[in-house]
């Protein structure tokens, strides 16, 4: 009886809450200390020389139409130049609908990165969506049960901070000119919005074993 009652208990996803440095894809490495987002937003402007140090001026001019973009949507966001040198937003200031179904602390990333292809750049939004269970094939479900989306993708991948595994959610397309616009910044943003919201609604239905 007590070994079924635990199983039912590991049986089901459930929702990450207000525990974003177990649950967040910062730090990148084990090493790096985790900085909270409210420091991130706080400090930008004492961030951002080590932002941009070193990055390339197709890649720093992205960044800055970026910043100015979120700058003009009133968006919270913060300067990361430690963890993969990204942008981090409130998910709730992209998606409505994550304060509902996760927590304030659910984090969006923002990154201009070099393509896979090496010729070019790639604009992504990403997040890490607050559902989880220790039981990885429950995880695999969930992914299944997940809608198929026109334009983001859904992903399973470990978390190195606990071994367990996330359900993520990426947005990204290559920047071709490698110019980002604020046409296309929100564009993406609408899209991002749209698709979290199917994805939750879809996942709060998700059956509990």
């Amino acid at each position: 009886m007590t070994k079924d009652k635990d199983e039912r208990k590991r049986s089901h996803l459930k929702l990450v809450v207000n525990n974003p440095e177990i649950r967040s894809a910062r730090p990148a490495a084990a090493e790096q200390e985790f900085v909270p987002l409210e420091e991130l937003i706080a400090n930008r402007d004492l961030f951002r020389p080590a932002f941009y140090r070193g990055m390339g001026r197709l890649q720093t001019k992205g960044y800055q139409t970026l910043e100015r973009f979120l700058a003009g949507r009133g968006a919270p966001y913060g300067i990361d130049p430690i963890h993969g040198k990204v942008l981090v937003l409130p998910a709730g200031s992209v998606s409505p609908e994550s304060l509902e179904f996760g927590s304030p602390q659910d984090e969006v990333l923002l990154s201009i990165s070099e393509d896979a292809g090496g010729t070019g750049l790639c604009f992504s939004l990403e997040m890490i969506l607050p559902y989880f269970s220790e039981d990885d094939a429950v995880m695999e479900e969930a992914l299944l049960f997940a809608p198929v989306l026109q334009y983001g993708a859904l992903f399973l991948e470990e978390n190195p901070h606990d071994g367990m595994l996330d359900l993520i959610y990426r947005l990204a397309v290559p920047l071709f000119p490698p110019l980002l616009t604020t046409r296309l910044a929100e564009r993406m943003f609408s899209i991002f919005s749209f698709e979290l919201k199917e994805t939750f609604l879809a996942l709060s239905d998700y059956p509990e074993g």
